[in-house]
């Protein structure tokens, strides 16, 4: 079987994709694990608030991170570690989200990398109550392992991948995508750099499709929010809900479990054991925690932000960040230059002030770095950087040599 890859799992501080404390990974060799590389990481101080929530999941504190490296410290190893190699995650859009939000945290310009989803392949190849990491394990007959332990799940992640390969007898991980119809997708390409010079630069609504042409259903007390609010995003993120479980409930969510908790075997409610009997019956249904109902809503934030235009939309960097770099005064220090020559003239944004590239609102609680800059994510704040860099260019504007990405 020549299938080879790295696998990777994020463990996070809060809510925030760039709060990671913890991250495993594992290499895969001819269908084989051959190493791992795993390690506590220090979230950024603006986001290294522990939330009794995840603390509750993965039972790291700040207490435990309090002598762990930060985030630059960690991206060069593991960088190294992944190579050229197609990463894999479950859910491998929240993993990738943390990876680049991490990188966007301290400057550090965003991996090119191809992203194959096991969740996405369980959802292709199984038809289970539940695809979560623990569920999914358990169907295809693999070791119990401490799930929301980064390595662990790395390495489960790995072996399911290994698992649909060995049932779909695909030799290799490009035939197993193509017989599961699993695109991989990307992180940053030339593609998105294009994508973003195509960005509106008008206000405008943004409506997330998280739950597009889903119907929903919830059971048990949430923690995160009142039961009308999250009928409210459900509507919001284009699906409907409603009150039981019918045929055509399509997703329920349940309150009374975590994403540790909610495993085979536990004791379940009459309602999620309807559920359980629906979809042993062929019914299309899966049944999320809050936990992933929540993530399943903010991945994408940024991309969600970028409305595309067909009326072109801003095609060079804000005047202002050529003026201050051409004005700058000469330093062998790369990064306070750097930093001050992409600061907006009127200071840091205090909320609601528009991106300078897709024209949404800066979060009033966005990165520092994001809010010195008045850009609304990780991608802007990528498209800015990539910007400027090419118009210092074309203007002839000297630059300082930056240095290797392990600065602190």
């Amino acid at each position: 079987m020549a299938i080879d890859f790295v696998a990777l799992d994020f463990e996070t501080a809060n809510r925030s994709p760039s709060s990671a404390c913890a991250v495993g990974a594992v290499r895969v060799r001819n269908g084989v694990v051959v190493d791992d590389f795993h390690t506590l990481v220090r979230p950024p101080e603006e986001h290294g608030e522990f939330e009794p929530v995840n603390v509750r999941i993965h039972g790291i504190t700040a207490r435990d991170v309090e002598d762990a490296p930060s985030w630059p410290q960690v991206y060069p190893e593991l960088r190294a570690f992944i190579g050229d190699d197609t990463v894999v995650g479950h859910n491998a859009a929240f993993d990738t989200s943390v990876l680049l939000n991490s990188c966007g945290a301290y400057d550090i310009d965003l991996p090119s990398l191809s992203v194959v989803c096991t969740l996405q392949l369980s959802r292709a190849a199984l038809h289970l109550p539940s695809y979560s990491l623990p569920w999914v394990a358990e169907h295809l007959g693999l070791p119990s392992f401490d799930h929301h332990n980064p390595l662990a799940d790395a390495r489960t992640s790995a072996l399911v991948l290994i698992a649909l390969a060995t049932r779909a007898t695909a030799s290799s991980l490009d035939e197993l995508t193509k017989r599961l119809a699993v695109a991989p997708t990307g992180t940053w390409t030339e593609r998105d750099d294009a994508l973003f010079r195509g960005l509106t630069a008008e206000p405008d609504a943004i409506v997330g499709t998280g739950f597009a042409g889903e119907v929903v259903c919830f059971t048990g007390a949430l923690k995160q929010m009142v039961r009308n609010r999250a009928r409210e995003l459900v509507v919001e993120q284009g699906g409907t809900w409603q009150d039981g479980v019918t045929r055509s409930t399509t997703i329920l969510v349940t309150g009374d479990f975590d994403d540790r908790t909610f495993r085979p075997g536990a004791a379940f409610t009459s309602k999620l054991a309807k559920a359980f009997l629906q979809v042993e019956r062929g019914q299309a249904l899966e049944i999320i925690t809050e936990d992933a109902f929540v993530t399943r809503m903010s991945i994408g934030e940024e991309e969600l932000r970028a409305k595309i235009s067909a009326g072109g939309g801003r095609s060079k960097v804000p005047e202002w960040v050529i003026t201050q770099a051409a004005s700058g005064e000469s330093t062998d220090d790369f990064w306070a230059w750097f930093r001050a020559v992409l600061a907006h003239p009127t200071g840091p944004a205090k909320g609601d002030e528009p991106c300078v590239w897709c024209g949404t609102s800066v979060p009033a609680k966005a990165h520092w770095v994001h809010r010195e800059r008045h850009v609304c994510g990780v991608h802007c704040n990528e498209r800015l950087k990539r910007g400027a860099r090419r118009a210092w260019e074309r203007e002839g504007i000297a630059v300082p040599v930056a240095p290797p990405v392990e600065w602190s």
